[in-house]
């Protein structure tokens, strides 16, 4: 069975058009390659979030919604 952890591979500053500024997370599944039949494959599982912890979707590379809130912001 592959070993998995969370590291943070990301972080940066978003906001709201109303103004509201967030602080976001990018965390990403990693899994040790040695212990799967196919080494060389890479999985990208990532999840974000605010620095608060609430969940946000990714919409496009600068786009991303914070689903509690039903916000949208953008990268700045």
């Amino acid at each position: 069975m592959a070993k998995k952890w969370e590291e943070l591979t990301d972080e940066f500053d978003a906001a709201s058009d109303d103004g509201q500024r967030f602080h976001m997370l990018v965390y990403t599944t990693m899994i040790d390659a040695g212990a799967m039949s196919q080494p060389n494959a890479v999985p990208l599982l990532k999840r974000i979030c605010t620095l608060d912890g609430q969940v946000c979707n990714r919409i496009d590379d600068s786009t991303f919604e914070i689903v509690g809130l039903g916000l949208r912001v953008k990268r700045v």
